[in-house]
């Protein structure tokens, strides 16, 4: 692997030289700066990010950290949010913290231990005091402490559409699936909104806890059966997309019309809503939108600009 000894050798400078030209500090001509690039590029130099950091005060490194990078909305988002960072000239640490929280406050201490420039945080943890967090932070549809920003899609729109394409269809019983309670999230109110909608319209509407963290395609499949064993009534369901598409699976292997039989709506609108047939209703989130506004909340915090509100909600659309 080459160093800045080899870049100065190559290049016919001095170390000193080939610093200052990496770290953009003092005069140097542009013949010597041409001659430099063209031996990092000959030896594909790549500079110490955590050094150079230590000497300039930003590394361009921001870290990523979600709960399950195979979901397919955190797959997205870390998707859009990475293509935002490139563009801005960051590099992007993917921490999957794989539901654990310890292994979530390993990956907060190594951020903050080497200098990463700033955190966004999308994790499910329950018990992580992230006041407590020197970097800038932003957060991904969670509730994290007041003092630090969170950018969500508009949930409450989000919840009253589903709930009126339900009331339009003519449902009777309705079960509705939420993730974990005390996880505190935006999200939620999508829920709230969805069932004080249908209880005006005097339509019964249960709602199911999932298990905290639960994100597995095989514990769905589990929960769609034990659904229709206990509900075999209801003729609607609200959920997650990977939920709504358990559900779907098992009802149709059980020869239930859907939609017909069984109205399925579901939520977050990645490319999985498109993978069934019949189609599958879902309300979209605004994934490049989010990443967008996410980067830009965060960089403004790393270059030293006051947060001017701590809550950026982002509209919806209907699939």
């Amino acid at each position: 692997m080459a160093t800045i000894t080899d870049v100065a050798r190559v290049a016919g400078v001095s170390k000193n030289t080939v610093s200052r030209y990496l770290n953009n500090r003092g005069y140097i001509s542009q013949k010597t700066r041409d001659t430099i690039q063209e031996a990092i590029d000959l030896l594909h130099y790549q500079p110490n990010q955590i050094a150079r950091g230590l000497y300039t005060g930003h590394t361009d490194l921001v870290g990523l950290v979600i709960p399950d990078v195979i979901q397919p909305f955190f797959a997205t988002m870390a998707f859009h949010i990475e293509e935002e960072l490139h563009k801005r000239g960051y590099k992007m640490i993917l921490c999957d913290t794989v539901y654990s929280q310890d292994k979530e406050r390993g990956y907060l201490d190594m951020l903050e231990a080497h200098k990463a420039d700033g955190i966004i945080i999308g994790s499910h943890s329950t018990d992580i005091d992230y006041s407590n967090i020197k970097s800038p932070v932003v957060a991904l549809d969670r509730d994290l402490s007041d003092t630090i920003p969170v950018v969500h899609a508009d949930h409450e729109h989000g919840g009253r559409a589903v709930a009126q394409a339900f009331i339009n269809h003519g449902c009777h019983s309705v079960v509705q699936f939420m993730g974990y309670s005390l996880v505190r999230t935006p999200s939620a109110q999508r829920h709230r909104v969805f069932s004080d909608q249908l209880a005006r319209h005097a339509i019964p509407c249960e709602t199911i806890e999932l298990d905290h963290n639960q994100f597995e395609f095989g514990t769905y499949l589990e929960v769609a059966d034990r659904l229709l064993d206990e509900h075999p009534n209801i003729d609607g369901v609200f959920a997650s997309d990977l939920i709504a598409l358990a559900v779907q699976r098992q009802a149709l292997a059980r020869g239930i019309a859907v939609p017909d039989d069984l109205f399925i709506f579901g939520y977050d609108g990645s490319y999985v809503h498109q993978t069934c047939w019949p189609p599958l209703p879902t309300i979209i989130q605004p994934y490049e939108k989010m990443a967008s506004i996410i980067v830009e909340v965060l960089i403004r915090q790393i270059e030293g600009e006051p947060c001017t509100t701590m809550d950026y909600c982002i509209d919806v659309t209907v699939a």
